[in-house]
């Protein structure tokens, strides 16, 4: 009989480096937290929380390379380009995911009657700064927490 392996105990984590992400405004009712991407620039990918509490957000963008939707919560109307004209492509619900391929102008837009909260990845660098650049976007204050 093989005697156990000794378990050796996983050092407390640096809570300087996984407190919660900071929380923007981009537009009303429209906040986004980097988790990964441009301000990490080890990243392999941008990975962005997106919340919405309505309908709006950012006008239609593209992107070099493919980006990815996640719902984590609620339901996400994605718009594609087709034919020059920025048409419905999918509805997403909690746990689906979509991808926009590459130079694909889209946007994305709250299709519930309650908050969405979705993910958005892509290629490092791209989606993080193309939100940065929205002269709206500005910090929540902390003693809001994160927005539910």
């Amino acid at each position: 009989m093989t005697p156990p392996t000794p378990i050796t105990p996983v050092p407390a984590p640096d809570t300087a480096k996984t407190r919660a992400p900071e929380v923007y405004t981009l537009a009303p009712g429209y906040h986004v937290s980097f988790l990964a991407g441009a301000a990490d620039p080890p990243a392999p990918f941008d990975l962005i929380e997106v919340v919405a509490t309505h309908r709006g957000g950012p006008p239609p963008q593209r992107h070099a390379g493919t980006t990815w939707f996640h719902v984590l919560e609620g339901h996400l109307q994605i718009f594609e380009a087709r034919a020059d004209r920025l048409q419905r492509s999918i509805r997403l619900s909690l746990g689906q995911t979509h991808a926009v391929p590459a130079g694909v102008a889209h946007a994305a837009d709250n299709a519930g009657e309650g908050a969405v909260r979705f993910l958005i990845g892509g290629q490092p660098g791209t989606i993080a700064s193309y939100l940065v650049q929205f002269d709206e976007m500005r910090p929540v204050p902390r003693a809001y927490g994160r927005i539910a």
